[in-house]
């Protein structure tokens, strides 16, 4: 069947985000914006303590040169607008702390935030519209990850990577203010580069970082070129070589993709992530907690443990049982089970070479065994739980299933919590003025009379240029 390339898929997304005023998003949205913002930032300076990759990046970047568009947050140096926002990408998922989206699994800070910081720099752009382009690229990629997941995951895609350049070019064209038919070209743009694979999951998990970088990259150029005259597909989504038959066979939902616009704003519906571990082992973290706290146990008094989970958990986050690098850790349910019954908590301060080779950690997370769950995985990805069993030595258990982690929206953070997990993961690099100044511009300040450069100025007082 003939597609009319005007009424497309894509055509109605972006007639509607290039269509909207600050003004036209709803008030608990922008806020929410400030605070994915806030979260965002701390995870890049953290990243640019801890990530390999992210050192890497910023030295590749630095040596190619070119000109001065856009700063890379903590290291100072200024580049092109696109190296920007792939460094930056880059050294914010290097912890794996950044916020998430479960219907479309994935992670929208570290593609889209860092690609409208960029073009905002070099745009000059407000407060306001830097938070309305974030709004607006959280949406477009989200609504694209959720219309193809589960079944985009389970060919071995990153969603993080794929829908990200998609959700990038969105938030670049609403930062440039590009009128509707340069807006779809921008997102057919970033849809055509959309890129990311699962295999970094069973080998150096390290290199993850990589695609939602290359994302945010992704979407500056989309957006450059759509401003140039650059044309592209509308038929982009349902097109017959497109990228819904290309990313997910046709198993798709046209309701996740277009249904409810300005009605369900995906930012909303996110998750705040409080360890440091893919998203997978958070409901179980959760539990063992609890388990240490009711028992009043340590990891020395566990006997065995068994988790039930979904199949896409165990497939990410239960394969590895003993990490011999942070990278690792991140990604082993059974050894951040046995942090959590350890120290009551898991943080990024616990993966330390002395703690990845403690023995007794070592033999709690042999002792785990996962169980895929039938019922979990019909359920999935409307609840992402987990049902943990703790037997100790002297015989005494603990059994209890939670329907999702804390942190999703029918269990989310407050700002107490927020703040409380910026500080502890920022404390063993930066004073606590850092995180105050910064949760002070980012959610506390008249977003009318606040502005990219008073971040860009409070990263400068700590960091050495």
């Amino acid at each position: 069947m003939e597609i009319n390339p005007e009424k497309t898929l894509l055509t109605k997304q972006a007639n509607f985000y290039a269509s909207l005023a600050a003004e036209d998003i709803p008030r608990e949205v922008m806020e929410k914006a400030r605070r994915v913002l806030m979260d965002f930032l701390s995870e890049t300076a953290a990243g640019y303590k801890e990530g390999e990759v992210a050192s890497i990046s910023i030295d590749y970047v630095k040596e190619t040169g070119g000109r001065e568009e856009a700063t890379i947050l903590c290291d100072g140096a200024m580049v092109p607008a696109p190296w920007a926002a792939l460094a930056m990408g880059i050294m914010a998922h290097s912890i794996e702390l950044d916020d998430g989206h479960r219907w479309g699994t994935c992670h929208p800070a570290v593609a889209v935030i860092p690609a409208v910081l960029a073009m905002a720099e070099k745009e000059k752009s407000s407060f306001i519209e830097i938070l309305k382009g974030i709004a607006i690229g959280y949406d477009a990629m989200l609504r694209a990850a959720r219309a193809i997941n589960p079944s985009h995951l389970k060919r071995g895609f990153h969603s993080t990577g794929t829908c990200g350049a998609i959700g990038a070019a969105a938030g670049c064209a609403s930062i440039m203010g590009l009128p509707a038919e340069k807006f779809a070209y921008a997102m057919s743009m970033g849809g055509l580069q959309s890129a990311g694979l699962q295999e970094m999951l069973h080998d150096h998990p390290g290199i993850k970082p990589l695609q939602p970088g290359k994302a945010a990259l992704a979407g500056v150029l989309s957006a450059e070129f759509a401003l140039r005259g650059a044309k592209s597909p509308r038929t982009l989504f349902e097109g017959q070589h497109g990228w819904l038959k290309a990313m997910c066979d046709g198993e798709y939902s046209e309701e996740g993709l277009v249904g409810d616009l300005g009605k369900r704003w995906e930012i909303l519906l996110t998750y705040t992530k409080l360890y440091p571990t893919c998203r997978h082992c958070h409901a179980a973290i959760d539990l063992a907690r609890e388990a240490k706290a009711v028992l009043k146990c340590t990891e020395e008094d566990v006997e065995s443990i068994h988790v039930k989970t979904y199949r896409l958990g165990i497939v990410e986050v239960g394969q590895i049982f003993l990490p011999a690098t942070f990278e690792e850790a991140m990604f082993s349910m059974p050894f951040s089970l046995a942090l959590a019954l350890r120290k009551g908590n898991v943080t990024l301060q616990d993966y330390t070479p002395e703690l990845l080779a403690d023995e007794e950690l070592r033999r709690v997370a042999k002792a785990v065994t996962i169980e895929e769950d039938e019922h979990m995985n019909a359920i999935y990805p409307e609840e992402r739980g987990a049902r943990v069993k703790i037997v100790l030595k002297d015989g005494r258990s603990f059994e209890k299933g939670i329907p999702v982690a804390k942190g999703e929206p029918e269990n989310p953070v407050d700002d107490k919590d927020l703040m409380e997990k910026l500080t502890a993961m920022l404390a063993p690099y930066y004073p606590e003025e850092f995180v105050a100044g910064l949760w002070e511009i980012c959610v506390e300040s008249d977003a009318r009379y606040a502005g990219y450069r008073d971040i860009l100025d409070h990263f400068g007082r700590f960091h050495k240029s």
